[in-house]
């Protein structure tokens, strides 16, 4: 989509590996999987440019979809490999977030902090995290593999 990486205009929807056996809940988990390993990589480039890659992290969660879906939040924690929370106290948990970035990144000597009060916590397991990494290369060949059939155009 226009907000993943790597968009490209013209791009269609892919599913592979389907089977005689594939039901209608193996191609609804494949398409909540997919969009984990893209949220997955743009979550490894913004904690890529906020330290370097080499701090701890914790995603507080934002939005009914990962509020509310315990199965998606805890897809993410294993992929990602980092903790993901629920705040029951923040209102508009992006846009607390990113203010808060901004803050501690213009005011080096600063460290703001605020607690968070945390509802849920989806811990990852790192068993479960490995095979997220190889789901990962296998999502990235498939988008290299297809991408040469996407029209450039946006029709």
């Amino acid at each position: 989509g226009e907000r993943s990486t790597g968009f490209r205009i013209g791009a269609n929807g892919c599913i592979s590996g389907i089977t005689r056996e594939t039901s209608s809940i193996d191609i609804v988990y494949a398409c909540l999987e997919s969009v984990v390993l893209r949220l997955c990589a743009v979550i490894k480039l913004l904690t890529g440019v906020t330290s370097g890659g080499d701090g701890e992290y914790i995603l507080v969660a934002s939005g009914n979809a990962l509020e509310n879906n315990h199965l998606w939040r805890q897809m993410l924690a294993d992929c990602c490999g980092i903790d993901i929370v629920v705040d029951s106290d923040a209102n508009e948990g992006t846009s607390r977030g990113v203010a808060l970035l901004v803050a501690n990144k213009l005011c080096n000597e600063c460290s703001l902090k605020e607690p968070l009060v945390v509802e849920n916590k989806s811990v990852p397991d790192l068993k479960a995290t490995n095979n997220w990494n190889k789901a990962s290369l296998a999502q990235e060949s498939l988008i290299e593999a297809v991408s040469s059939t996407w029209c450039g155009n946006g029709k």
